[in-house]
């Protein structure tokens, strides 16, 4: 090992050690900031506790006399308080609640009479991949939504639905009425409808004499969901959970609200038309006609180490205001897998549904499929190939198999054309001019100078160092465009393939539960299969290549680069899915053997002499294209430029 190699290894290892560093210093902040917090509510429990030993004492002393009259005392305070707050809706406070159910093939959502509010929904054909159960994205427990306005009680305090018994009326198995009324006609109604095989919830608030119940048309919906977890790997779940909005007339987001590691909020100046609590694979969502204009969206990280870390990801909440503008509004919830087709074909639905007409509001977009150019590959070649295969009811590791010969075959043009240009490079070593620069620059410190000559010697028989780098940078759209189809595609989820049960997430072949400093780190407590077949095949291609191009051998630090990057990459993906490894693997096998192939069908002998020949007969640098018209430019340039500076020294010096 020469010393720029074991320089370059020890950056390497340098670097490495210093990422890891960084993230244990950042977690050990988290950790400290964590037990600070805990030891604060620890104390706010204490003290409360505190206050109801003495309070619980206060009350044992009292008498049963003394305690009926207090209760007595109370009650009629309490219905004074009510008739001052509430006015006309008085009535509404007192109640019994009651759970109305509205179901089809696919949805069941549940609607509290006490709020008039869902309070649960529930996926029929899909399971928690965490306790195997069937799939709830909220319930009772971490969910809330209401609506507050300024009532018409003497006080004009708040009134918040939360509070109030609503009526069902109407009740089918898919409808529902929720009813707020007052004796002298006032009525606010929720009205839910559940259409067949659909994970849209129409939801219309219709008012009438409005102003007998409330001050204004003045409104304030919130929303709190406690996101729950629902796949094995919590990290990766986790990274693509994300609290999704569109305002009208833009694209949807969520880069400046928050991010997977800090907490967020979103300030709504403008009309919104809806925002996503978002799961990896399901949403909860919440559609109008851009009512909302007003308000703010937040989302908090639940710590993985927290006892609620163990069964939710994030804390969302809305808090949003609006007017109402007509006797009825039409709003819309989706309870929902995200399925890209789906959520695409239900955008111009619920868009006129909701009352903005033919408008396209983009539901599908809420699936991040990665930056515009890789984007456009997802959606016009990806997407389309991978549902049409679909359609053929194949197993996914078949569909997955199939893709990537696809798209081996569209870029296959690409990699000959880099695999010839690199077999140019290396039969030009046979030539005695490369030989005669090779012996007149044997020392290292005179490497800049002989690659420049190797570089206008090559140029000149027509042969690129940065040989096939155009046609390579075509294939780079769509090795990302599947780094981010993949972990997206619910089609995956739950799906199994050889020793993997599930393609959506890692394929675990061994795991461990004891704590071991830097590899847990890495790996996760678990190794993934397709992670480490893809990283052998990485490994054996790049010592393909590099025997391939002898280029490469003149830059020891960037040889072992090479051969540290998919060590790197076993790292970073073996917490990825295994639908995302297998395809990695396949692509890196197919390229092996298109290698062969290709290596099997050139005639190196008529290279060479179409070399000689363009050495006898050099283009001009006006004429050479690509890389090598590039750099025999650039040295011609530089040429220019060293001249000049000579020049401007002898003036210098007269």
């Amino acid at each position: 090992m020469n010393k720029n190699t074991l320089i370059g290894t020890v950056l390497l290892f340098v670097l490495f050690m210093g990422m890891t560093w960084w993230n244990g210093k950042n977690a050990t902040e988290r950790e400290r900031e964590r037990r600070a917090q805990a030891l604060i509510e620890a104390a706010e429990r204490e003290a409360q506790q505190q206050k109801d030993l003495e309070l619980q004492a206060l009350a044992d002393s009292l008498t049963q006399e003394q305690k009926d009259s207090v209760l007595l005392v109370q009650a009629q305070r309490d219905s004074l308080n009510f008739a001052v707050q509430y006015g006309p809706l008085v009535s509404a406070v007192y109640g019994e609640e009651q759970i109305i159910t509205l179901e089809n093939e696919v949805l069941k959502v549940t609607v509290n009479t006490h709020g008039g509010m869902i309070e649960s929904a529930t996926l029929k054909n899909h399971i928690n991949n965490l306790d195997s159960t069937q799939l709830t994205l909220f319930n009772k427990e971490n969910n809330s939504m209401s609506f507050t306005f300024e009532g018409r009680g003497s006080m004009r305090d708040d009134i918040n639905t939360a509070n109030l018994y609503f009526t069902p009326v109407n009740v089918t198995d898919s409808s529902v009425v929720m009813r707020l009324s007052t004796a002298d006609g006032g009525v606010l109604d929720f009205a839910y409808s559940l259409s067949p095989e659909s994970y849209v919830v129409g939801f219309d608030i219709c008012t009438k004499n409005l102003n007998l119940i409330a001050h204004d048309n003045r409104m304030n919906f919130k929303w709190n969901h406690r996101l729950l977890r629902t796949e094995v790997g919590r990290d990766f779940e986790e990274r693509y959970s994300s609290l999704y909005y569109r305002f009208a007339g833009e694209e949807p987001d969520d880069d400046d609200l928050e991010s997977s590691t800090k907490n967020g909020q979103k300030t709504i100046s403008g009309p919104l038309t809806w925002f996503n609590f978002k799961n990896q694979f399901f949403s909860s969502m919440l559609i109008s006609r851009n009512l909302f204009r007003d308000g703010e969206l937040r989302t908090a990280l639940i710590n993985e180490e927290d006892v609620l870390g163990a069964t939710y990801l994030k804390d969302y909440s809305a808090n949003l205001f609006f007017d109402l503008e007509q006797d009825v509004e039409h709003l819309c919830f989706y309870f929902g897998p995200n399925n890209y087709p789906l959520l695409n074909d239900l955008s111009e639905e619920i868009a006129a549904r909701v009352g903005l007409g033919e408008e396209d509001i983009e539901l599908e977009h809420t699936i991040y499929l990665g930056w515009p150019i890789v984007s456009w590959v997802n959606r016009f070649i990806v997407l389309p190939f991978f549902h049409w295969l679909d359609g053929y009811k194949l197993n996914y590791g078949l569909i997955i198999l199939l893709m990537t010969l696809l798209i081996k075959g569209i870029t296959y043009p690409f990699q000959r054309k880099s695999f010839v240009s690199s077999a140019k490079m290396r039969i030009a070593q046979r030539l005695p001019e490369v030989q005669k620069i090779n012996e007149k620059y044997p020392n290292q410190e005179d490497a800049m100078q002989k690659q420049q000559e190797l570089m206008a010697l090559y140029g000149r028989m027509g042969v690129s160092q940065m040989g096939g780098c155009v046609p390579m940078l075509f294939q780079w759209p769509v090795l990302l465009a599947l780094f981010y189809f993949f972990p997206t595609s619910i089609e995956l989820r739950g799906q199994g393939f050889l020793w993997a049960d599930d393609l959506s997430t890692y394929d675990a072949i061994v795991t461990w539960n004891s704590y071991i400093p830097i590899v847990d780190w890495i790996f996760h407590q678990h190794i993934s299969l397709f992670c480490i077949l893809m990283t052998v095949t990485n490994i054996f291609y790049t010592w393909l290549m590099q025997k391939q191009n002898p280029a490469q051998q003149s830059m020891p630090g960037m040889k072992a680069m090479m051969y540290v990057m998919p060590l790197m990459f076993l790292a970073i993906l073996n917490n990825y899915s295994a639908g995302l490894s297998y395809y990695y693997f396949l692509s890196t096998l197919f390229s092996i053997a298109v290698t062969y192939i290709i290596r099997a069908s050139m005639n190196e002998n008529k290279i060479l002499e179409e070399l000689k020949y363009n050495l006898a007969h050099p283009k001009k640098k006006s004429e050479m294209s690509g890389c090598a018209g590039l750099a025999a430019r650039a040295q011609e340039a530089q040429k220019q430029q060293k001249a000049e500076m000579r020049k401007q020294a002898r003036k210098q010096m007269r």
